[in-house]
């Protein structure tokens, strides 16, 4: 196969294709066949700019990241003083989890089985440890974390009290809306974290 470049619309239709898929049958029910099949291009132009149903799962994931706005909003808190990017980080990943839930479980389901859509799980996980872990050091740097805690731990538990676990939770079996898990869990995590004068 001859190395030809691939359009931003034909990656963007894989890349939909994908998602549309993992969000109605799972992870592991997707196929690069089927995925292929569903944007219109060949198994073989799939495997060779993805490599694997690995690659083409995480770059799915990323790409929504980018496509939807969490990365910019992620880039435009990180502007913000410590204390407030923080904040402001947290509550953008809180507005972004309602949207990306449904993929998320099957991609956090497939990591717990070993399928290779654990691969694109344990990416974006990581990608969201490290956003955590830049604000908090930042916090941490500015003197503003409550005593007892190092930027490597409160990173660590903000990370783990964020999971997507936690909402679907809140949401699909207590009936929380979007709008009350960032208005509860965000003052509780800041005033867990935070010292007295950075959350003023």
């Amino acid at each position: 196969m001859t190395t030809t470049p691939l359009s931003a619309e034909t990656r963007t239709r894989i890349l939909d294709a994908a998602w549309a898929r993992v969000q109605e049958h799972g992870a592991g029910a997707v196929s690069v066949k089927a995925i292929a099949e569903a944007a219109g291009v060949s198994r073989q132009l799939v495997y060779f700019h993805f490599r694997n149903r690995a690659g083409l799962l995480t770059a799915m994931a990323r790409h929504r990241d980018a496509t939807r706005g969490f990365v910019t909003r992620v880039t435009a808190a990180a502007a913000l003083p410590p204390a407030a990017a923080l904040e402001a980080l947290l509550r953008a990943w809180c507005a972004y989890l309602p949207e990306i839930l449904p993929v998320a479980r099957a991609l956090e389901a497939a990591h717990v089985t070993g399928d290779e859509g654990g691969d694109a799980w344990r990416d974006r996980m990581e990608g969201l440890r490290e956003a955590i872990a830049a604000a908090v050091d930042r916090v941490a740097r500015d003197g503003g974390l409550a005593r007892g805690w190092s930027a490597a731990t409160a990173a660590d538990w903000l990370w783990a009290e964020l999971q997507p676990a936690a909402f679907a939770h809140l949401a699909a079996w207590r009936g929380w809306t979007a709008e009350d898990y960032a208005e509860r869990t965000v003052p509780a995590l800041l005033g867990a974290v935070l010292a007295s004068a950075a959350r003023r």
